[in-house]
């Protein structure tokens, strides 16, 4: 109950702190001054769950081609067909929400407390906060940002240069935490003030992020490795678990899509076609099989328009009613209430399982971090038990891989399906797996053998200029429109700094 009732008051200052209101000490929205720090916390944990787990897990889901938009229903066209522009204003909502909401209270909380441990979880978040942007637009304030009407047209930094920035922050924090520990006395929605956990998320934080970089700079393997060889990470999942099915106190994916009432998210191909081909289980966590066939069926990426003139459908026709509807509600019936993971285990396992392949030379241990990714994911989902068949399986047997470090890739990309589409759309673009397969969505549809399981599949009707994937979000209109810094425009096939593949 205390952890609904704080995200309620968290939730309220999501229409407060985003913008600028004379609210004449109205007591239902108190001036920041008059909010204590113990209370602030939770409000700077909303803004950044709202954002990864809503906004963003919502396009990147498309673009990693676990959803596509439902036949019946057009909300979503452009991100299926890549037609986005500036002028779509997707990532504006969560530009505003991180800047004017998680990372302004950040700062005013900085000057509320001066307590090592408050310091280290607020420059935890801070980290991530910029990582997000980073990820998805390479480019973004930071150097001169969050100076309110000292500097309203700050200037853009290179994404190298806030990675370097936010990781000297967050280490320099670690250390000052290490040199006099103490107690959280801020209120902690994500580990509930245990400063073992938030110490071990920090170093996955840093882990993520060195190996983010790594490719870009080779400088950073040293530190990849001696994070491995400490092995101090968060147990669990980083995430918060306050939900319910109470009005305005749902998950944030649920909340936003399942409460419109009318249905936009449908299977991708690719998802579903290497579910299958892995006879997994996790097909069903939040896959419907259809109405018509009571089968799994993904739709060919940004190819709804053409799905009845290729001859697929019932009665040479392409309705919702062909395809397998995303279930917001879950197999288990949980979506209103489910977690909004901003770090999951499984994610983390697979990272440590990555570099002991490519820069350890540990098998063994790659083994055993690929076996313990799949099996927190089950556990995460509520199908723990059923990781013992599936490891099992001679597709996803790690002693059958030919190619162990592309299994771990093609299992991580399964593995944040419906959990960390974020992330996921990240580690695809990092990887390049997996890759896009040379046929298009007609010839596979035609003729399924040259198309290998779980490979992206260009979209059909695609708007990108350089055709391919999308490789970054674009700016936001609104940074366009009040700040002349903010660079020229990018075209979406130009990728991130650390996407040099």
């Amino acid at each position: 109950m205390k952890k609904n009732l704080l995200y309620l008051f968290a939730a309220s200052l999501l229409t407060v702190t985003a913008c600028d209101l004379d609210i004449n000490d109205d007591p239902s929205y108190p001036e920041s001054g008059t909010i204590t720090a113990d209370l602030m916390f939770p409000s700077v944990q909303n803004y950044i769950a709202t954002v990864s787990c809503d906004n963003m897990f919502n396009y990147a889901g498309f673009f990693c081609q676990y959803f596509e938009q439902m036949p019946e229903t057009n909300q979503f066209n452009d991100y299926c067909e890549q037609t986005i522009t500036e002028s779509s204003q997707v990532i504006d909502r969560a530009y505003s929400a991180l800047y004017a909401g998680a990372l302004t209270d950040i700062e005013d909380l900085r000057t509320k407390t001066d307590n090592t441990a408050d310091l280290l979880a607020l420059a935890a978040m801070r980290t991530f906060a910029f990582q997000l942007l980073v990820d998805n637009m390479s480019e973004c304030p930071y150097t001169e940002a969050l100076q309110g009407s000292a500097n309203a047209q700050p200037a853009w930094d290179d994404g190298q240069t806030v990675y370097n920035g936010v990781l000297a922050e967050v280490e320099a924090a670690l250390a000052a935490y290490e040199a006099n520990p103490e107690l959280m006395t801020v209120t902690d929605m994500m580990f509930d003030g245990d400063m073992d956990q938030w110490v071990g998320y920090v170093n996955a934080l840093r882990l993520r992020m060195y190996m983010r970089m790594y490719d870009a700079d080779n400088s950073v393997r040293d530190k990849i490795v001696a994070l491995v060889n400490e092995n101090n990470f968060f147990t669990g999942d980083a995430m918060l678990d306050i939900y319910s099915d109470a009005t305005d106190n749902r998950s944030p994916f649920y909340g936003s899509y399942y409460a419109l009432g009318t249905g936009n998210h449908v299977a991708a191909y690719p998802i579903i076609s290497y579910m299958q081909f892995t006879n997994d289980p996790r097909i069903a966590y939040a896959f419907n099989v259809t109405v018509n066939s009571g089968e799994y069926m993904g739709q060919f990426p940004g190819a709804k328009a053409d799905m009845k003139t290729w001859g697929l459908g019932a009665n040479d026709d392409w309705k919702n009613n062909d395809v397998s509807a995303v279930n917001y509600s879950l197999y288990n019936g949980t979506g209103a209430s489910r977690p909004a993971y901003l770090y999951t285990q499984a994610a983390l396992q697979f990272l440590i399982a990555e570099a002991k392949m490519r820069f350890m030379n540990d098998e063994a241990g790659a083994k055993a971090a690929y076996e313990a990714a799949i099996t927190a994911d089950f556990e995460a989902r509520g199908m723990a038990g059923q990781e013992v068949d599936f490891l099992s399986g001679a597709n996803v047997n790690w002693d059958n891989a030919a190619d162990k470090l592309h299994l771990i890739y093609m299992q991580r990309w399964a593995t944040l399906f419906y959990m960390d589409n974020m992330e996921a759309w990240s580690e695809m673009r990092r990887t390049d797996v997996p890759e896009l397969s040379a046929a298009n969505g007609y010839d596979i549809s035609q003729n399924t053998s040259i198309y290998t399981p779980g490979d992206l599949i260009e979209p059909y009707r695609n708007g990108l200029e350089a055709g391919g994937l999308l490789k970054r979000m674009f700016y936001p209109q609104s940074a366009r429109n009040l700040n002349p810094n903010t660079p020229p425009m990018k075209t979406g096939s130009e990728p991130v700094w650390w996407d040099v593949n």
